[in-house]
């Protein structure tokens, strides 16, 4: 397996995660500033999650452009950290 092809896998992955927490955000009722901040911690914790993806997705990126070779090892531990 190519380098590009474990780290494309790895954007993917995330890129789901990030996906299914915007799903996961509740329309505020009413649509209105008030509706909004009562809703303010779902808010804050999606906001803090995806930074937090988003670091991790960096500093993989970071990580994997000094890697030459892979091997079946490393697979497994990405599929692993991932989980």
């Amino acid at each position: 397996m190519s380098k590009e092809r474990l780290t494309t896998f790895i954007d993917a992955v995330l890129a789901i995660v990030m996906t299914i927490l915007v799903l996961e955000l509740r329309k505020p009722n009413p649509v209105t500033l008030n509706g909004f901040l009562d809703l303010k911690e779902n808010f804050f914790a999606y906001i803090l999650i995806f930074f937090w993806l988003g670091t991790m997705w960096g500093n993989l990126h970071n990580e994997w452009y000094s890697i030459k070779r892979i091997n079946g090892r490393t697979v497994w531990a990405t599929i692993i950290s991932l989980m």
